[in-house]
């Protein structure tokens, strides 16, 4: 039996760390099920959950909710975790990652051009613009039933027990030790967790908390949500200790960003260069193989020599042997064929009735 999981995420609840740490542990491979990144919504792509149904997978996606993505879950039998973490310490994280790493978001616009602003300028436009996806992530997952959430805030408390009850939700068996080398090989590897730590959101200005829980608070239905009072509480906090104080530009480590090194850029170049090569792999080696074939053809000393009796045979099978492989690979592909079963009026059968 396979294991598939699916980290559904919100951005910067330390998801690739959590998510490596799963797959070390009871060695999953890190999969996407996604086609592309950048500002493009992840939804999930229904090619590549077909591609990988045979393997033992974690993959991670910032993708909100819908009936979709739990019914090609269900077909597909993924186990859905779902990480969130304060807002407020989100926007902080989210300011420190646009500095550090990029701009470049699903989840809101944002540009270069827009980093210059002051530390709590860029914090409100960060909570005003990103805030109400996270609300609609969270509002959307809250609402499944096929779905376990878990805080960030109950895994930088205990990480052994966190994973442990992932992949408890997700019916994968692992001990206490795997547990422990799946965390320890995420370490080492290279943690992405920016600082690791709840709280963050302390520092913002009175105003963009506010702005943050008069958002929360359009939804009466979750006010005692755990979730919801641990925010209420860090709200009071910062309320009771905001100051009108102009905020500082940010330090140096949290400067614009600089122009990434020649190395980055020429891993990067090489990295698109593969990718555009496998597309267009079977392409090129039908391409030769068709060459092949006409010099083949036109060549007068080859397996049989034209002089012989039978000597223009070869010159006909082996072209039209290497023209049939071209077309194969022309009309090839790894895609496998998806069944969607149809009840005799021509209805599509729900996922639920199968």
């Amino acid at each position: 039996m396979s294991h598939h999981v699916l980290v559904a995420c919100m951005p910067k609840s330390a998801s690739t760390f959590i998510t490596s740490a799963i797959a070390n542990a009871v060695g999953l491979n890190l999969i996407n099920l996604i086609p592309s990144y950048g500002r493009r919504e992840q939804e999930l792509c229904e090619i590549c959950l077909a591609q990988n149904a045979e393997l033992d997978y974690v993959a991670q996606h910032h993708i909100k909710h819908s009936t979709w993505t739990e019914e090609l879950c269900r077909d597909y039998d993924v186990s859905i975790i779902v990480l969130i973490r304060s807002l407020f310490d989100v926007v902080v994280s989210i300011r420190d990652h646009v500095h550090r790493e990029s701009p470049v978001s699903p989840v809101f616009y944002l540009d270069k051009q827009h980093l210059g602003r002051d530390r709590a300028e860029l914090e409100h436009m960060i909570a005003m613009l990103a805030i109400p996806w996270y609300i609609n992530f969270y509002m959307g997952w809250r609402s499944s039933k096929v779905a376990r959430i878990f805080m960030y805030e109950d895994f930088i408390a205990d990480p052994d027990k966190a994973i442990g009850e992932m992949l408890t939700f997700a019916s994968i068996p692992a001990s206490t030790a795997q547990i422990a080398a799946g965390l320890e090989a995420a370490r080492s590897k290279g943690s992405r967790i920016n600082v690791g730590k709840a709280g963050r959101g302390m520092d913002l200005k009175p105003e963009t908390v506010a702005m943050i829980m008069d958002m929360v608070a359009a939804y009466p239905e979750i006010q005692d949500d755990p979730y919801v009072r641990m925010m209420k509480t860090q709200a009071g906090s910062i309320l009771a200790t905001g100051t009108d104080e102009v905020a500082a530009p940010l330090p140096a480590t949290g400067k614009p960003m600089v122009r990434p090194s020649f190395a980055m850029r020429a891993r990067r170049y090489y990295r698109r260069k593969a990718r555009l090569l496998g597309k267009r792999r079977n392409p090129l080696m039908a391409t030769g193989l068709l060459a092949i074939a006409a010099l083949y053809y036109a060549f007068l000393n080859n397996l049989i020599p034209n002089s012989l009796s039978g000597g223009r045979a070869d010159d006909l099978i082996v072209p039209a042997a290497l023209v049939f492989v071209a077309a194969r690979l022309l009309t090839a592909t790894k895609i496998k064929a998806v069944p969607v079963p149809f009840r005799g009026d021509g209805v599509a059968t729900p996922a639920s009735s199968r």
